[in-house]
């Protein structure tokens, strides 16, 4: 006799966990009225000598920035005029340029850093039995598939793995090729078993 019937299997999925900020600052030393002469770097006009820095910053592996941000915080700030094009899109590996073409100014660099990780969470569902079969489904990413069962009152833990091998059915499965591509299982009771009504 086959009967309270539950399918557990466990699905991973990837979660972003935000484990801090990073704050750095940086100078780019210079002297103010000092014409260019065409001698780079210059003021955005041509006109001035003007230096520039630059930082980088790694959050290391599984490691990202995310919402980086920078801006001029002490000096000559009106003066001055940060490249956003190595941190605006984020990631590991992030850098900040700032060009200067007054006296010295300095830089602040902040981002969130956040660490992709994997969580793996256990699920139960009920099959639906017909006759002397019981059908489920799951979805595409699940792992570790196994029906818990009793068997004449006992509870047991029946994994089904790759052969979906179970002694008292004969299980069969295939891709769902509709919607989210979910698989479909389907075991038929052996001779000598059946579901308790």
């Amino acid at each position: 006799m086959v009967s309270h019937i539950r399918i557990r299997y466990t699905v991973n999925s990837r979660r972003d966990l935000n484990i801090g900020t990073a704050v750095r600052t940086f100078q780019v030393v210079n002297k103010g009225n000092v014409p260019c002469n065409r001698q780079a770097p210059c003021s955005p006009d041509g006109l001035w000598k003007a230096a520039t820095e630059s930082l980088t910053m790694d959050a290391g592996p599984d490691h990202e920035y995310r919402n980086v941000r920078a801006s001029c915080i002490a000096g000559a700030c009106p003066f001055t005029r940060i490249d956003s094009s190595g941190y605006s899109q984020g990631g590991r590996v992030i850098t900040a340029t700032a060009l200067d073409w007054s006296d010295t100014a300095t830089f602040l660099l902040e981002a969130e850093v956040f660490r992709t990780s994997i969580s793996s969470n256990v699920r139960e569902s009920f099959p639906v039995i017909f006759g002397q079969t019981l059908n489920f489904t799951l979805p595409p990413t699940e792992e570790g598939v196994s029906i818990e069962a009793d068997l004449d009152g006992t509870s047991m833990v029946f994994p089904l793995g790759p052969d979906l091998a179970l002694s008292w059915a004969a299980c069969s499965s295939r891709t769902n090729r509709e919607g989210e591509r979910s698989t479909v299982y389907r075991c038929e009771l052996k001779q000598g078993y059946r579901f308790k009504e």
